[in-house]
């Protein structure tokens, strides 16, 4: 089984089943596709083992890479239910080189500042679904890029809403929202590799959600990713008596006698916030994050590294449609040995009793003096916050 996918959506792909891959037991969602692009650009500006690294994770020749990153974020744009953006701060002081901002799509390229700035960015791009940047921005950061992936569909068949009641498997016993339809047959229910059963949701546009139920859900994942990549058998002849996980073909009587599919499942919402950090080497990554070192020689002439890297991400599932946004981001510093000059340092250690003045600074005034003889043991008596009371001359005391 040979592949139609184009070599950058296999590549990011991959790398979101490697990702799947990592989930534990409790609820997850990653975007791939918008992690996929941050790295590209990343690549391109990369040097050293850090390129190498980055290069390798992607499975695309780092002097491709940026160009692969923006194309495929405008791929996307260009359909109706999917957005994405691209930015880029710079702190001043940092001058980033001529080619690499004359290779950003216009506009792309802004001035680091005010973290607040990009919140506002994350909130606008993704439709308030992501409300704050992913990494934390301080006096530190010297540069951030990120990426913006915001999807929405409605069903093309859309779902009654129930009262969801598992009559078996493992929630069983549950009672909750649910969605319930029939629909015609239309091929979108298939098994995978005789163990996955999948289900293709369709939306009125270009974008559907897979659902994939096998032993356990990375394994449904695994077979799903591998389905769209040609490796993985998919087969949607299902006749009278087929099985698989929560699929059953049987012959009922019904009134008009007509072939349908029965869907019935809970709705989702399932929000992650991820640290990148944490599976560098999946991500390409453990080089670019080492101190000190100069790992982004196409950014700028001085040392940078990797400060922080993360996505927010969330997708959700109703009775109406689908809707998913993942902000991806990455927060860079100076990366170089700091030099050491010399300096002269003047040290005041008291350890005696010493006395005290205050002075009133315009007019050279003690207003008061004394002496301390022991440091205190304890101190409950903070001075207090608010400024002493204004003098109004005139007044009576």
């Amino acid at each position: 089984m040979g592949s139609s996918l184009m070599p950058h959506v296999r590549s990011s792909n991959a790398m979101t089943g490697r990702w799947c891959a990592t989930f534990g037991g409790g609820d997850a969602v990653v975007s791939g596709a918008g992690l996929w692009p941050l790295l590209a650009v990343l690549a391109g500006a990369a040097s050293g083992p850090a390129r190498d690294e980055l290069a390798a994770a992607l499975e695309i020749p780092a002097e491709q890479a940026h160009a692969a990153g923006l194309d495929m974020l405008k791929s996307l744009d260009n359909s109706r239910e999917v957005s994405t953006a691209i930015g880029a701060w710079v702190r001043a002081g940092l001058t980033l080189r001529e080619e690499w901002v004359r290779s950003m799509p216009e506009g792309t390229v802004g001035v680091l500042g005010d973290p607040a700035a990009l919140d506002a960015w994350a909130n606008q791009k993704t439709q308030g679904l992501i409300k704050k940047f992913p990494v934390p921005i301080n006096s530190g950061t010297a540069f951030a890029l990120a990426t913006a992936l915001m999807a929405r569909t409605r069903w093309a068949t859309p779902f009654d809403e129930i009262l969801y009641t598992p009559e078996a498997g493992p929630w069983q016993g549950h009672r909750g929202p649910g969605l319930y339809r029939t629909s015609r047959p239309d091929g979108s229910v298939s098994i995978l590799d005789d163990d996955v059963t999948r289900v293709i949701v369709i939306g009125k546009g270009e974008l559907d959600v897979h659902l994939l139920i096998g032993a356990d859900p990375r394994h449904g994942l695994t077979t799903g990713l591998a389905a769209l990549d040609g490796a993985a058998d998919v087969r949607t002849d299902l006749p009278v008596g087929t099985t698989a996980p929560c699929l059953t073909v049987s012959r009922r009587e019904t009134v008009g006698g007509r072939d349908s599919v029965v869907l019935k499942m809970p709705p989702f919402e399932v929000e992650n916030k991820h640290n990148l950090a944490q599976h560098a080497a999946l991500f390409g990554l453990t080089t670019a994050f080492s101190m000190p070192g100069s790992h982004f020689d196409g950014l700028a002439s001085v040392p940078l590294a990797l400060d922080a890297a993360g996505q927010d991400v969330i997708a959700r599932f109703d009775a109406e449609g689908f809707e998913a946004a993942a902000v991806t981001a990455a927060a860079i510093r100076l990366g170089g040995v700091p030099q050491k000059t010399w300096s002269t340092i003047t040290s005041v250690n008291i350890d005696r009793p010493f006395g005290f003045l205050a002075v009133d600074r315009p007019t050279g005034l003690v207003l008061v003096a004394g002496q301390v003889t022991a440091p205190p043991v304890t101190w409950d008596r903070p001075v207090g916050e608010q400024p002493a009371v204004e003098r109004n001359p005139g007044a009576p005391w």
